[in-house]
């Protein structure tokens, strides 16, 4: 039974999974590398998700709806940086407040422009960009199925994200742009004193994480469901950050921690197949993603160093 779950499609499935939470938790260590909490990256996701939807609905192209829901995620991320930069108001408010509003709003321009509640009709999607057939039988036919799997089998966004994750890491640590964020996050005064913007650069990291969110939730309507459902997210935005804290604030530890949990919720998928087999209630597999969270912070909490200055609003002279 171990050979028919540890196979080149769970592995694949781990790839997928965790897209989404990659593109978030990396918009979320831009974020706070910057010095502000983003606890909207729930919101953000969903509200990508739903304008990326709309926009393949209204023009049949999903690189259009690719864009829009950047935009969007864009759009409100701005709410966000306005609120928390330029207001100074609480930062876990602001986000929190920013999730309820997305919540809110999807659901009722789904009724408003689709004249329903619940799921939009199906929408054209992205489709992965390799196809290779099998080049024969015996061994080197298994290894090209274990390849092709988990390598050759992904969509765009599958690959846009881990390209994402390589030029995030070199930039925060080998460019003056990675000095400047990280020195927003950990002493703004300091920086403010030799001549940045603190308040711009800000910004700038706010609206990043925001167009990465909305790519998240580009990738979980345009490659992986094909349609848009009120709440579809579901707890991914958190699962993000918990992601970022696991990764330690640096891109590639968030695109890493964001593989362990997309495995764990590809395995509770795979594992549901075999519920006849395993004695265990199916809640039980569809608790294990969240459990992983759970045990992840706790032991990661104390251990890892949050940037000094994150969730402290700045104040000039």
């Amino acid at each position: 039974m171990l050979g028919d779950i540890i196979t080149p499609d769970l592995f694949a499935s781990a790839f997928r999974m965790a897209t989404p939470l990659a593109l978030a938790a990396i918009g979320g260590t831009i974020c706070e590398r910057s010095g502000v909490v983003n606890i909207a990256l729930e919101g953000i996701m969903l509200t990508g998700a739903f304008f990326g939807t709309a926009a393949v609905l209204a023009t049949g192209n999903p690189w259009i709806g690719v864009l829009a829901a950047m935009a969007a995620g864009v759009a409100i991320a701005s709410v966000h940086a306005f609120a928390s930069i330029n207001l100074r108001s609480d930062q876990v408010v602001s986000g929190t407040a920013i999730n309820l509003l997305a919540l809110g709003v999807t659901g009722f321009l789904m009724e408003f422009w689709y004249g329903h509640p619940g799921t939009t009709d199906p929408i054209a999607v992205l489709r992965p960009i390799f196809s290779f057939t099998s080049p024969g039988g015996g061994f080197f036919a298994e290894i090209w199925r274990w390849f092709n799997g988990i390598v050759l089998s992904h969509t765009p966004i599958v690959y846009i994200t881990i390209i994402i994750a390589v030029l995030a890491q070199w930039a925060l640590y080998r460019t003056r742009w990675g000095l400047r964020l990280r020195a927003l996050g950990e002493h703004p005064r300091a920086v403010d004193t030799v001549g940045v913007n603190v308040y711009r650069g800000r910004w700038i990291a706010v609206l990043m994480s925001g167009a990465l969110a909305g790519l998240a939730g580009a990738n979980l309507t345009i490659e992986q469901v094909g349609s848009f459902t009120e709440n579809m997210t579901n707890g991914r935005g958190f699962i993000a950050l918990a992601a970022n804290i696991f990764g330690r604030w640096t891109p590639a530890g968030s695109y890493l921690a964001s593989l362990l949990f997309g495995f764990a919720d590809a395995l509770q998928i795979k594992l549901q197949v075999f519920r006849d087999v395993i004695t265990v209630p199916p809640q039980f597999f569809l608790m294990l993603p969240y459990v992983l969270t759970v045990i992840v912070l706790a032991g990661v909490i104390g251990r890892a160093i949050a940037p000094a200055a994150v969730g402290q609003p700045y104040k000039k002279g």
